[in-house]
């Protein structure tokens, strides 16, 4: 059994309907086994009719609306847009910060507040109430959030070498999740994912070209705009790497990003 292919840490099963703890208990990221293979076949039947092509195209009309003359691109553009966008072409009328808030409570280290289960609340209503299918849309949604906000903030770094490859150069060298967890012998441990920021086999990420093409929209959107902040801080995270705030600003010179 390779590391990636081994199962990941459960979670509790007996937990309060449409909680937070439900979700996780209700998703293929924290499942094993059937449940597992199962969970999945709902996000990659949800995933199957989205064209990726018509997310890169909104993704950067939307991010060009939202951006203007400049801003805190991960705050205004690098969350809210992916996720809207996605959500838009899953058919679903969802608020993107209810997202952001729960994907901020969504791992099972995290302690939800009222606001992260208030948030689910609306999204589970949006998504067509508790069962797993809804549990599957919200996932996508949730896991889509951050790790495609973590790859336009770091592919942003790069992106005088051009939008698109910019993303392909941080997904080598810079990925968005670093690590994931699994429980092998009996422990529960971090498997670095250098390589595979997308994961492998069964685990395989189903949307790895959605989130590529949400990149690649929103960072030509961005093209023609510079740091005003070279060296960002970044989020503190045991297996995200990403930029905590990363300030643009529109270049009159006509120059691309630096």
């Amino acid at each position: 059994m390779t590391s990636l292919s081994a199962p990941v840490p459960p979670v509790p099963a007996e937990v309060r309907p449409a909680s937070v703890a439900w979700l996780r208990a209700s998703v293929s990221r924290f499942s094993n086994g059937p449940d597992h293979a199962r969970r999945r076949a709902l996000a990659v039947s949800a995933l199957a009719g989205v064209d990726v092509e018509a997310l890169r195209h909104k993704a950067f009309e939307a991010a060009r609306r939202a951006i203007g003359d400049g801003g805190d691109v991960m705050a205004v553009v690098a969350r809210p847009v992916p996720v809207a966008v996605l959500a838009g072409e899953l058919g679903l009328a969802v608020r993107p910060p209810d997202v952001v808030t729960v994907a901020a409570a969504y791992h099972p280290h995290v302690v939800p507040d009222a606001a992260a289960e208030a948030a689910l609340g609306r999204l589970l209503a949006a998504c067509g109430g508790i069962g797993e299918p809804a549990a599957a849309r919200i996932g996508l949604l949730v896991q889509a959030c951050d790790a495609t906000a973590g790859l336009i903030g770091n592919a942003l770094m790069v992106a005088f070498r051009g939008p698109g490859a910019a993303v392909a150069e941080t997904l080598r060298s810079n990925p968005p999740v670093l690590r994931t967890r699994r429980r092998i012998g009996g422990s529960d441990v971090f498997v670095e994912l250098a390589g595979t920021p997308f994961g492998a086999g069964p685990r395989e990420c189903p949307g790895a070209r959605h989130a590529i093409a949400l990149a690649t929209g929103v960072l030509q959107a961005l093209d023609g705009f510079r740091l005003t902040d070279p060296e960002p801080a970044w989020v503190p995270s045991p297996n995200l790497r990403m930029p905590s705030a990363l300030w643009v600003t529109r270049d009159r010179t006509g120059g691309r990003f630096c």
